[in-house]
């Protein structure tokens, strides 16, 4: 068993392979990662289809060891029954990391597939790389020319995202970026396999790239742990977090979408509210407060705001709903 690659590789990637992708014209996943990759500069990206000898523009492979590069990171999105001999590959190509962007596994409630993530993971083990997902988008890293999304900004910032949703890692990098939020590092992880919410808060705590980390969480296999993690973090940097399957319709989803049970909403809030966490009921109200903490400086404790309105009971609710927040608008002085 070798020692496992650190993050810092996986997230500092100097070539790409995209497995699965197609020649066909159509636009999926894969070739929007290849699209998005090109698009934040990375030159070295290798698409990889037995089926095809171009795609769009570029030599594609059959396989991995016909790539006459180093590959340091796979993307793969093709069926989960082709996986195993894929990373058999990936093993003796000396990969850093590998994302599943591919479905279908222990979220699947398939004994069968659970034992295959399983096995999955050994192989990982065994050869030293990670894994991101699988069920999961990966990796949009502007500083590392990463991108899983096309049409964004591809300037650096200062904010990390932790997300188990695929969705909404795109979402918050498409949406964010008209309001000036700016990513050091978004972290799509689905399943969780290997690289995981606990793991990564700790790196993020730590990482000089990343100012702001916030985080989209349906569930954690280890309770103990990820407190832990997230009370560390919250004790170096702001951390806004928002909780997904907080209804029982939305636990029932959660546990379809990447297999994760949920806790208790009033015991999750109690260990978000001791670790000074700032807990938020959207992704949008999720950017309202990563806007705020990107652009409003000297906000210390007791800090008092302007409220300008152009109609009186919309000026009213918002007040009260500033008050109700703990903001104080103090009285305007005469003019």
């Amino acid at each position: 068993m070798k020692e496992p690659v650190s993050l810092d590789k996986v997230f500092s990637p100097e070539s790409v392979a995209i497995v699965g992708i197609s020649g066909s014209g159509r636009m999926g996943f894969a070739e929007s990662v290849l699209i998005g990759t090109l698009e934040a500069g990375c030159k070295r990206v290798y698409p990889v289809n037995p089926k095809y000898k171009e795609v769009f523009g570029l030599a594609c492979y059959p396989d991995l060891k016909s790539i006459p590069d180093k590959v340091d990171h796979v993307v793969v999105s093709i069926p989960a029954a082709a996986v195993m001999d894929l990373l058999a590959e990936c093993a003796a190509k000396g990969v850093h990391s590998v994302h599943f962007f591919t479905a279908g596994f222990s979220e699947s409630g398939d004994p069968d597939r659970v034992n295959l993530e399983k096995s999955m993971l050994d192989i990982a083990r065994s050869a030293g790389f990670r894994i991101l997902g699988p069920n999961c988008v990966g990796l949009y890293i502007p500083k590392s020319q990463q991108a899983n999304i096309t049409g964004v900004s591809h300037e650096p910032g200062g904010i990390a995202f932790i997300s188990q949703s695929g969705g909404h890692a795109h979402n918050m990098v498409e949406y964010g970026d008209p309001r000036g939020l700016r990513f050091s590092k978004v972290v799509s992880y689905g399943n969780g396999l290997d690289v995981n919410e606990i793991e990564l808060l700790s790196y993020f705590a730590e990482d000089p790239d990343t100012k702001i980390i916030s985080l989209y969480i349906e569930g954690t296999k280890n309770g103990k742990d990820f407190k832990a993690a997230l009370k560390k973090a919250a004790l170096k940097k702001p951390v806004v977090l928002y909780k997904g399957g907080k209804s029982e319709a939305g636990k029932r989803a959660t546990f379809g979408h990447t297999a994760s049970m949920t806790s208790s909403v009033t015991v999750f809030n109690a260990v978000c509210s001791q670790a000074n966490v700032m807990v938020t009921d959207s992704l949008e109200e999720m950017m309202d407060v990563l806007v705020m903490l990107s652009f409003a400086e000297n906000m210390t404790e007791g800090s008092g705001i302007a409220l300008l309105g152009a109609g009186g009971g919309p000026s009213v609710f918002a007040g009260e709903v500033l008050a109700k927040e703990g903001i104080r608008l103090p009285a305007l002085p005469p003019a």
